[in-house]
């Protein structure tokens, strides 16, 4: 007996040398970039902890909830402060303490004739400069290209991370429209950013470091483009199968023993796809509790219909095939199952699910997957007083966020020539009475811009379908997270604003989002086979507008 405490004595100082050593490594731009490539990182707690925050061009008459300007858009050319830099007068657009990391940056212009300029640790010679669409939107590959540093449907997205030791402060000396009156001089922004413990050995990027990690960044270039060769070793199979499955019958397969769910398939036939890929759920249970419960076409960014795109962590193909490769570990049990809660048969092809490895560590989550949707919800214009949130998840319990897909129906009755996406994201962690995420537009927050209704795809964030966005119909959008995942210990909570450019309608919405969280947590998906049997909006089924 005594030979065995001092056995797991040993083994307990061994884990504590261990996870002192791993918190103990640099994190510089060599490390956060390889990450994106990492898997298995996304499904533990990050160590060492950070949260993560955002800075925007929100409008800052947007001060407290239940007043009019809580809803106010104009959400560009807003700053912090201004600088004067010898002749030039500077644009405060970021301004934190470290040790951190900038890890995605967004932004849209009418004319790029501004320079932004990155500034780390008390240094008054810029790190990087350039115009928006070179810095950010990788113009002429002039910091990095594509996929990394791309604009798509008018949004500009940079994902290279930009790690710093002490202090980031970012500036613009365009012109500002909230002076000039000009609306051709704004500037839209986001920027997440990550802020580590103080003490966290973080070394600041350099110019070099470009150069330096070159066969670095190639692989994470065509790593992020080629996700099928990415996923976890599988070292086993489950079987899949094809089933006619009649309304209300169920494909199930179980797992037993540790280990984590690395690749599941799935292809879905009906003479109705759009109605099927909504009223066809998913279900995953891991050791004995229910974590995921989605429409198929939700859980997999399609949305209503089958519509094809390639991300990092999901994909839709042409020939029907949704694939995804979010980590699912389990300690001992897992059990698939899809289910028709439709009122028509369904055929269902579940391909074989991969099994990979897994050593559960005392930060290791859970997947979860939650859907939530509502048929009809009014609509107001630009009526401030009116204006409502609808609320993506809401999360008790220690785990991080990592993306979501949005499925809005835009009715004919009140859709022609109107936008619907104007409403901001507010992100609330752990309790914040103010969200740390506040954002200038539904569009923004999904990677593109001015309500572009044509698809796109990238890695990170994509259209498969944008119908709505120019008139009546369907419109799918998704991002999903890696370096900018956000981490809570206690709660979290995601409000999109419901703006819509024309009153006295409806439109319906519906969410799915992804998230992982230690055993305990709870979402507040919906879960009803009724919500999902409704019946998916068809514009030739409802009168067009005079």
């Amino acid at each position: 007996m005594m030979q065995r405490r001092h056995f797991v004595f040993l083994l307990t100082i061994l884990s504590q040398l261990t996870t002192a050593a791993i918190a103990a490594e640099t994190i510089d731009f060599g490390s956060l970039l390889g990450q994106m490539l990492d898997r298995a990182a996304i499904a533990e707690f990050p160590e060492p902890a950070f949260v993560c925050k955002q800075a925007s061009s929100y409008n800052r008459e947007s001060q407290q909830p239940g007043t009019p300007e809580w809803f106010a858009t104009g959400d560009y050319s807003q700053f912090i402060r201004s600088e004067k830099v010898g002749e030039r007068r500077e644009w405060v657009m970021l301004d934190v303490e470290g040790p951190g990391a900038i890890v995605r940056w967004w932004i849209t212009q009418y004319k790029y004739d501004g320079t932004l300029r990155v500034y780390l640790d008390g240094s008054d010679t810029p790190v990087l400069e350039g115009t928006g669409d070179e810095l950010v939107a990788g113009k002429s590959a002039a910091i990095v290209g594509a996929p990394l540093s791309a604009k798509r449907a008018a949004g500009c997205n940079l994902y290279l991370p930009i790690p710093f030791r002490k202090h980031c402060k970012i500036t613009y000396d365009g012109a500002n429209a909230t002076e000039t009156k000009k609306f051709g001089d704004n500037i839209y922004y986001n920027i997440n950013y990550i802020q580590y413990a103080e003490g966290t050995d973080v070394k600041s990027f350099v110019r070099g470091d470009l150069k330096a990690n070159t066969q670095l960044i190639e692989r994470v270039q065509q790593g992020l483009i080629a996700p099928g060769d990415y996923g976890r070793e599988a070292v086993r199979t489950i079987a899949g199968g094809k089933q006619v499955l009649p309304p209300g019958q169920s494909i199930t397969r179980d797992i037993a023993g540790c280990g984590a769910i690395s690749r599941l398939r799935v292809k879905i036939g009906a003479d109705d796809i759009g109605q099927a890929m909504r009223s066809t759920v998913i279900r995953a249970d891991f050791d004995g509790k229910q974590r995921v419960w989605a429409p198929v076409g939700g859980f997999f960014g399609s949305g209503p219909g089958l519509n094809p795109f390639q991300g990092w962590w999901r994909q839709v193909e042409q020939d029907g095939w949704m694939t995804c490769w979010w980590p699912m570990p389990f300690r001992e049990t897992a059990t698939i199952a899809v289910t028709n809660y439709g009122t028509s048969d369904v055929t269902v092809e579940l391909g074989e699910i991969a099994v990979a490895d897994w050593t559960w560590t005392d930060r290791t989550m859970y997947f979860h997957s939650s859907w939530r949707g509502d048929d009809h919800i009014a609509v107001f214009g630009n009526n401030y007083v009116l204006g409502e949130e609808w609320n993506y998840a809401t999360i008790r319990g220690k785990g991080v966020y990592v993306g979501d897909t949005m499925a809005v129906f835009n009715r004919p009755l009140v859709s022609k020539n109107s936008w619907w996406g104007e409403g901001d994201e507010k992100i609330y962690v752990d309790g914040e009475l103010f969200p740390s995420h506040f954002g200038t537009g539904t569009e923004d927050y999904f990677g593109y811009a001015w309500g572009t209704a044509a698809p796109f795809e990238a890695p990170f964030h994509a259209q498969p379908r944008g119908d709505a966005n120019k008139g009546p119909g369907h419109t799918t959008n998704t991002r999903t997270r890696m370096l900018d995942r956000i981490p809570f210990r206690k709660s979290f909570r995601l409000d999109m604003e419901l703006m819509h450019w024309r009153s006295g309608g409806t439109v319906d919405y519906a969410t799915t989002t992804y998230w992982y969280a230690r055993d305990g947590a709870q979402g507040n998906g919906q879960t009803s086979p009724a919500r999902v049997r409704g019946t998916v909006g068809r514009v030739d089924t409802e009168q067009e507008p005079e």
